[in-house]
């Protein structure tokens, strides 16, 4: 099939292929990341003493979104 071709017409065809082959699995990792992170949030909750209130706060991804007091929880 290749038999017309020289050797560098190989050689080029051949790396052509990877590159596009590499390319394709990169794409491929990118978007299953993105979806990944999209669909898997990262919730945590810590809590914080003041004094003597104790306060609960939620967490995404390691910043915090609004914190309450434990009493209100009970």
């Amino acid at each position: 099939m290749m038999g017309g071709l020289d050797k560098v017409e190989k050689i080029i065809i051949g790396a052509l292929v990877v590159f596009v082959a590499s390319m394709l699995l990169l794409a491929g990792i990118c978007i299953y990341v993105s979806w990944y992170a999209g669909t898997h949030p990262d919730y945590g909750m810590t809590t914080v003493k003041t004094g003597d209130v104790t306060w609960v706060c939620l967490t995404e991804h390691g910043k915090t979104i609004g914190c309450d007091t434990v009493e209100e929880y009970k």
